[in-house]
């Protein structure tokens, strides 16, 4: 399997793992069933491509734009049935794990031949 399709494998891989555990988490802390939001998931995916794209081009003053986005879409927020505090809270650590997994993709990338995992599959 070539770099490429091992790399698209992982992260499609990932996203769906990441869907999941947003979703669960979600429910969890609102203690209600919400379901998969897919407008969220492809936002949130959306986010980690640009975020690791960023990274990889060695551009981390996108993580600034892409607070500042995420800050300026927040304040929009006006839903008077959610509990603010549990919003800001899941907000951030979703935010946060966002961010992480971005990070995560783009030291996959720059250092696909160190992965011991990616080399056995790669070589066979």
């Amino acid at each position: 399997m070539s770099k490429f399709w091992l790399l698209l494998t992982s992260f499609l891989l990932s996203e769906v793992l990441l869907a999941f555990a947003f979703a669960a988490i979600a429910q969890i802390y609102y203690k209600e069933i919400k379901g998969f939001d897919f407008k969220s998931i492809l936002k949130g995916t959306f986010e980690r491509i640009f975020l690791s794209i960023a990274l990889i081009h060695d551009l981390p003053h996108a993580l600034t734009f892409f607070s500042a986005l995420k800050l300026a879409t927040r304040l929009k927020h006006d839903d008077k049935n959610v509990n603010v505090d549990k919003y800001n809270d899941y907000y951030l650590i979703g935010n946060l794990a966002s961010v992480t997994v971005a990070i995560f993709y783009c030291y996959a990338y720059c250092h696909f031949t160190e992965i011991h995992i990616f080399n056995k599959l790669v070589s066979g």
